[in-house]
């Protein structure tokens, strides 16, 4: 949630299990399985209105090879298709988001291979909904090589994350069980390149409860695209103190957005609150794209540890999107669990 915007150092990418290891090779996993509903029961577009059960199942594997040295992947199951209409378990498909080699010297973390660059606290946002505006500038399944340097100075804690990518374009970017097709070159797309061109700097810095994140990317056009793309990020996250609200607020601007004519301003603001045993959550947030008329995003979610790691939500999210205006309820169940072998 809110709080993993805070984390400064290098877990971004996913090197530590290999750390807390006293023999290796070595071998640890992380899973979550979350099932969830949406329900949208209103909106001015009629064909919008339908009900969606579907799973996503995530799986973060790890082999430590030394103390400083892992090969890591992440597996993520799910729909891969957008709905046609009501659907109950259908169109899911399992591909390989991350595979990459992870080296540690010194605090510094070096990643080679197929990842997720970092960028943008947004993302994260809280509850079911929160984050489905900043997705859209989220990069994920980049190939190419990221370096983290966290440090200590002026008082805080600080990350400096630094990627340099292109999409991929190899059969990994293709899934099994439903097909959502392979990406290649001629598909075009912003960093849809032969070579790395693209880069990402990310940074977040901690003084106590508050975190102060930017963010600077640059994408090369892919074939089709009139332009590169560019954007900047400033963020926020405050907190007030143990078991009190997290405030979270992110605002972008991203001139020749997905490598159009038309720049993208995004803007994100969520609050996060313990109320005894449940933890309540809204996020408002903007896209407004230039020549098309505003979005907007308002979101609400209660969620309930019911055991440990098992956790159940419900959620509001009202859209207004390319004109219309939709209401819909979700639930969610989610469980993560973690294995380690020696």
């Amino acid at each position: 949630m809110i709080r993993r915007a805070c984390a400064a150092g290098a877990a971004i990418l996913m090197a530590g299990p290999a750390a807390a290891q006293d023999s290796f090779p070595s071998f640890s996993a992380e899973f979550s399985v979350e099932l969830e509903t949406d329900y949208t029961f209103s909106s001015t577009d009629p064909a919008a209105e339908l009900a969606d059960t579907y799973a996503t199942i995530g799986a973060d594997l790890s082999l430590a090879f030394t103390a400083a040295t892992s090969l890591n992947a992440g597996f993520v199951f799910e729909p891969v298709l957008d709905p046609a209409g009501d659907r109950f378990f259908e169109d899911h498909g399992l591909y390989l988001e991350q595979l990459f080699l992870a080296h540690e010297f010194e605090g510094v973390t070096l990643m080679l291979g197929k990842f997720n660059p970092a960028f943008g606290a947004a993302p994260d946002a809280p509850g079911i909904y929160g984050a489905d505006f900043a997705e859209d500038y989220e990069l994920t399944e980049r190939i190419g090589a990221a370096i983290a340097v966290p440090f200590e100075a002026f008082g805080g804690e600080h990350a400096v994350n630094f990627a340099v990518f292109m999409a991929d374009t190899t059969f990994l970017s293709d899934s099994i069980f439903q097909d959502r097709g392979r990406t290649r070159e001629i598909d075009g797309g912003v960093s849809n390149t032969q070579s790395p061109e693209s880069f990402a700097l990310w940074t977040e810095s901690v003084y106590g409860d508050t975190g102060v994140n930017f963010g600077l990317q640059y994408q090369s056009r892919g074939q089709g695209d009139l332009y590169d793309q560019s954007g900047v990020l400033v963020g926020l996250t405050q907190g007030f103190g143990e078991d009190m609200p997290v405030l979270l607020a992110e605002v972008g601007y991203f001139p020749h957005f997905d490598g159009a004519e038309e720049s993208a301003l995004y803007g994100t603001i969520g609050i996060e609150a313990p109320v005894g045993p449940v933890t309540l959550s809204g996020v408002y947030a903007i896209r407004d794209v230039e020549a098309t008329d505003t979005d907007h995003l308002v979101t609400a979610t209660a969620e309930y540890g019911i055991f440990e790691n098992v956790t159940a939500g419900i959620g509001y999210r009202f859209g207004h999107e390319a004109g219309e205006n939709s209401h819909t309820l979700g639930v969610l169940l989610a469980y993560e669990f973690g294995v380690g072998l020696e």
